[in-house]
């Protein structure tokens, strides 16, 4: 008996004779167009040759059939992400852990897609079932490094970096994963030493050489950043990883339109994933803005926004607000038990993003008796620990009602010790996570002795800010200007109701601090119980790394270049001044 056509491509593929295959599988598949086997087959043979592309529609229309095989719906992802489509890619993920979920590339192919459309804590979930379907799938590993890197959360966590480290010394992406970490993270001379070796296994790489030079920028070597990127910048069409140093790079050497010259480009080229559009769309903006480019700047954030509009929930959030108001009440404060915890360490730095929080660290970090935790999110873990310690995380925030001296200790203790694990020498800790803004009622429950500041600015400025920066999906009402103004007129509510609740907070106006610094810092030192020291004043002059869109800035001396930008945009701010008006108490 003769073999099927299917069975003889396949063993003419096997032979490594796939352009006899492919032809004998068209020919078959213009007699048979629903046969999966012969759809499946030339996909793999197409895979292989770099042309899955081609047939991504054939692929992409079989795999919504309810006999699709799950590598059909596989090969389906992967010729719509070769197609450059990563919302069809998506799609077909989706539908492959439905239908298949049990396997892991399933899940894999989920997270990557995640990771492309700008959705990094989604991804993280989607590679961590991966992950526990195959432990030993480095790819799975890789991907779960790069969601961590990219969900905008700082100190940026390391582990599963490190992890993928160890499992494959050799790759020289797993360097260049722990050295991006490591350089955000403040460890520069540990992120230099990853990226010399990852030059060493790859000196082509171009993720390795803008970290390298990313490194050397955050040294304060300007002259020798520009030198590493020069020359891959020069080979023509640089990838995103080159584009994005090289557009800071430049910025900061004086020369804004080269970088705009080259972001430009790429974006023209339409070679990056929709996340990596994004990103490159909110520095070109910002770049325009420097360049007095005015409406350019803000065509280019609106168009950089659509990666992350609609998918914050503005009325769960005021729900929210809601509840805090109404569970942490004058009865709550005067009340409910206290942890034990005499511990003085901890300066919670809060307010709305892009307020001077980053700032007002960096200044504080100058001062010897004072060490950073970044943005930690061990508040918010020690008050889920809390919550399920008083009827489970979901009761939060109505359960604190229910609490003890012992849960609100066991609380306060787990917080002491996270950030004592990520700093252990300071005798003072700056925890500058902005949204604790939302827990500042359970600090003095929890550590009674922490310090509270609160940032404030010009919401206009304040908005502006935002939505010129490049957050993270968790904060997506950054990408509109109607959710922007919702959310910071629910962030002054809410402060205004912890004041009201006698807790001590020192509010620190960013639009004084930029005008009268040493005075306001003055100010600042005698809340937190501590001496006046010359450095606070030169904090821009250190190397240590602000790991947020506000790195940049904390370079440079206070000043008030900043104050008032919003006016420069006119009616373009009508939306969010509307909504913010709309909402204030």
């Amino acid at each position: 008996m003769a073999a099927s056509p299917v069975s003889q491509a396949k063993a003419l593929f096997n032979e490594g004779r796939a352009d006899e295959a492919e032809p004998l599988l068209r020919k078959h598949l213009r007699k048979k167009p629903r046969d999966m086997a012969a759809i499946e087959t030339l996909g793999l043979i197409m895979a292989a040759s770099g042309r899955l592309a081609e047939m991504a529609q054939q692929l992409i229309k079989a795999a919504q059939t309810p006999i699709a095989t799950a590598q059909c719906i596989h090969l389906a992802c992967d010729g719509a992400r070769a197609h450059g489509n990563h919302a069809v890619a998506l799609a077909m993920a989706r539908i492959a852990t439905t239908r298949f979920g049990d396997l892991a590339e399933s899940w894999r192919l989920q997270g990557r897609e995640e990771l492309a459309t700008a959705d990094a804590f989604a991804a993280s979930k989607s590679l961590a079932r991966a992950h526990e379907l195959n432990p030993t799938n480095d790819d799975i590993l890789g991907l779960l490094a790069d969601a961590d890197a990219s969900k905008g959360t700082f100190p940026v966590p390391e582990h599963w970096a490190r992890i993928a480290l160890e499992r494959n010394p050799g790759d020289p992406r797993n360097h260049v994963r722990i050295g991006n970490a490591q350089r955000l993270n403040d460890d520069l001379p540990a992120a230099h030493a990853s990226f010399t070796i990852a030059l060493q296994l790859d000196a082509e790489s171009p993720t390795a050489i803008a970290g390298m030079a990313e490194t050397l920028e955050s040294m304060g070597d300007t002259n020798a950043a520009v030198a590493t990127l020069q020359p891959a910048i020069a080979k023509g069409e640089p990838g995103y990883a080159l584009v994005t140093a090289w557009a800071r790079i430049t910025q900061r050497a004086g020369a804004l339109d080269k970088g705009i010259a080259t972001m430009e480009r790429y974006l023209a080229a339409r070679r990056g994933s929709p996340w990596h559009t994004s990103n490159m769309l909110m520095q070109l903006g910002r770049a325009y803005d420097k360049a007095d480019r005015t409406e350019d700047a803000f065509r280019s954030w609106v168009a950089g926004n659509q990666a992350h509009k609609g998918r914050w929930n503005k009325q769960a959030h005021e729900s929210l607000i809601e509840q805090l108001e109404h569970a942490f009440g004058a009865a709550c404060m005067t009340t409910t038990p206290r942890s034990t915890i005499a511990d003085p360490t901890p300066i919670f730095i809060v307010g709305m993003f892009r307020s001077g929080t980053t700032l007002t660290e960096q200044v504080l970090c100058a001062h010897p008796a004072i060490e950073a935790v970044g943005e930690s999110p061990a508040l918010p873990e020690s008050l889920k620990l809390l919550a399920q310690s008083l009827g489970g995380a979901e009761t939060w925030p109505a359960c604190i009602a229910k609490a003890t001296t012992q849960a609100c200790t066991a609380a306060g203790q787990a917080y002491i010790d996270r950030v004592r694990a990520h700093s252990p020498t300071g005798d003072r800790l700056v925890d500058k996570l902005p949204m604790n803004y939302l827990s500042v009622g359970a600090i003095p429950l929890v550590v009674p002795n922490a310090k509270i500041v609160h940032l404030t600015r010009d919401p206009m400025d304040t908005g502006l800010s935002c939505f010129s920066q490049a957050f993270a999906s968790r904060m997506a009402f950054t990408a509109d200007l109607d959710d922007l103004g919702h959310a910071i007129a629910m962030e002054r509510r809410i402060m205004r109701h912890w004041a009201s609740l006698g807790i001590n907070i020192h509010t620190v106006q960013y639009e004084t601090l930029a005008a009268n610094p040493e005075a306001v810092i003055r100010a600042l030192l005698a809340f937190l119980d501590l001496p006046w020291h010359a450095d606070v004043m030169n904090f821009h002059t250190r190397t240590r790394v602000a790991a947020t869109p506000s790195m940049d800035q904390v370079r440079t001396p206070i000043n008030t270049k900043a104050v008032g930008r919003a006016a420069r945009f006119g009616k373009q701010l009508d939306p969010l001044r509307k909504a913010f008006d709309q909402h204030s108490p």
